[in-house]
């Protein structure tokens, strides 16, 4: 079976390279991104990089395995034969910092050195900086992970968690998240001969009765409508988190949600300012991609909060990628028709009623220029 292994990776393998005095500068501005990085520290890590990619090429796997956590519970997981991984895919996380990223890419360069398939996946924002900064990182991980895990899933991978190497921190979240995601979680501890250790991943069941009650408002909730505690009274208190006296969903919110959104939604939602025609929802009950199903609901969703906002004005819709315009060739009833897209290509069509949007079709931009 083919294998997605999916690695936390720290900044040990730069910063063991660096001596005293240059640790304390790494320590020091260790959450500095790819843009604030001083060059002085760059160019110092620049050179710890090209020191240590060459290192590894020549180490054996005993001293590879002590030298690099990450590299540790990939060649345990391999049984030390990386030849046999040739046809797995290995995503490494990095925290969004110049350290990370290039500590990312010196495992990155051994594995695809070694004939391996390998890609950072770095979350925007993700640092240790601060609590804040650390849990929308962690959103964003989940935005990817629900965006790819799926189809490699589908493609006949395998989803391992190598969580031996990376931060504490990042590797609390995941050991939990990997119950949602992975097939197996594996783990050394820090150790060349500890042997590796697989979790399975449990039986868990989700009780989604909460969320289906709240789909609509998780929605629009996700597409920046403001709503107050008030109006989540008896929603889990675990699933959200208030910022301003404003709802969000929480983590785990997020992971829950993401996980059983594509199953609540058999028919179009209903929106603020949306209305839809019979062909529109005909068409959405035919549609079997749940994936696209949501990516089209969540578009909608953006464009009900928009009009909402304006009272039914369309002059802002066109604003965060939307492109809200008229489709001068074509007319529906006797009306003229507006398009938008969604963020596949998907473009929807409507028409104006009254201080509304009556959505007729949607398609792919040929399909619904005719």
């Amino acid at each position: 079976m083919k294998n997605l292994i999916i690695s936390t990776v720290g900044t040990s393998l730069i910063t063991n390279a660096a001596s005293k005095e240059e640790q304390k500068q790494l320590y020091e501005y260790s959450n500095c991104s790819t843009e604030d990085c001083p060059n002085e520290l760059r160019n110092l890590i620049d050179s710890l990089f090209d020191k240590v990619v060459t290192e590894l090429q020549d180490l054996d796997n005993h001293t590879l395995r002590r030298k690099s956590a990450e590299l540790n519970g990939i060649l345990g997981f391999y049984n030390e034969d990386l030849s046999t991984g040739i046809k797995d895919f290995h995503f490494l996380i990095s925290t969004d910092t110049y350290q990370g990223i290039k500590s990312a890419e010196v495992v990155s360069e051994f594995l695809v050195s070694k004939g391996l398939s390998a890609q950072l996946l770095t979350p925007k924002g993700l640092s240790t900086k601060n609590k804040e900064v650390f849990s929308e990182g962690i959103k964003e991980l989940l935005k990817i992970f629900d965006e790819s895990l799926p189809g490699y899933k589908k493609d006949g991978y395998n989803i391992v968690f190598n969580l031996t190497g990376g931060f504490k921190s990042l590797q609390g979240y995941l050991n939990t998240l990997a119950m949602f995601y992975a097939d197996k979680i594996i783990y050394i501890f820090e150790s060349a001969q500890a042997e590796l250790i697989e979790i399975p991943r449990l039986p868990i069941k989700i009780d989604s009765a909460p969320f289906e009650n709240y789909k609509n408002k998780l929605l629009l909730l996700n597409a920046n409508k403001e709503y107050t505690i008030t109006e989540f009274r008896n929603f889990p208190e675990a699933a959200i988190d208030l910022i301003d006296n404003k709802v969000i969903l929480s983590l785990w919110g997020e992971v829950i949600w993401n996980k059983i959104k594509y199953e609540l939604f058999d028919l179009p939602p209903s929106l603020p300012f949306i209305e839809y025609h019979k062909n529109f929802i005909e068409s959405y009950k035919d549609l079997i991609d749940a994936k696209l199903r949501i990516k089209i609901l969540e578009t909608l969703a953006k464009v009900s909060v928009k009009l909402e906002n304006e009272n039914g004005s369309t002059s802002e819709i066109s604003k965060g990628g939307i492109q809200f315009s008229p489709l001068e060739s074509k007319n529906f009833e006797g009306k003229q028709v507006y398009h938008f897209r969604s963020d596949l290509g998907v473009r929807i069509n409507c028409i104006k009623s009254g201080n509304k949007l009556l959505l007729t079709e949607f398609g792919s931009h040929d399909q619904t220029q005719r």
